[in-house]
Formats: structure tokens, sequence, C-alpha cells
């Protein structure tokens, strides 16, 4: 007697999506120059897109008062 099957085959798929986050701080600089905010899309329901005036798409802080951070 064949095996019964079943039509449709599962995979569980994890995501992970950058969001902006409003306790941050929209004025911390990343290490492209640019502030916290200029990283999301305010039109867009502030949409993680990446600097809006240079090719950096994730925000990673750079220095803070001269100090690295």
């Amino acid at each position: 007697m064949p095996k019964k099957q079943n039509p449709y085959l599962f995979k569980t798929i994890k995501v992970k999506k950058r969001m902006y986050n409003p306790d941050y701080g929209d004025d911390r600089l990343c290490i492209c120059k640019h502030p916290y905010h200029r990283h999301f899309d305010s039109y867009e329901n502030n949409t993680a897109v990446g600097c809006k005036y240079c090719d950096c798409f994730v925000f990673m802080q750079g220095e803070e008062d001269g100090k690295s951070v």
C-alpha cells in the first residue's frame, strides 16, 4: 500500500527586520556622519532604507563629542 502524502511541504522561516527605535536618539551620528533618523523613511512608516545622503545602508554609531562610542 502506498504511503499517504500531503499535498504541500512546509518550511519554517525566521525573519529579522530592522526597525526604527524612537528612544535611540534621532541626532546620534552614524559612521557616515549622518544622523540616525536619516536612515529611515518617515513617509513609509519609518522603514529602514539606509542613509538618504550616501550609500550607507546600516546605521553604525560613530563618534560623539570627539570620542568613539
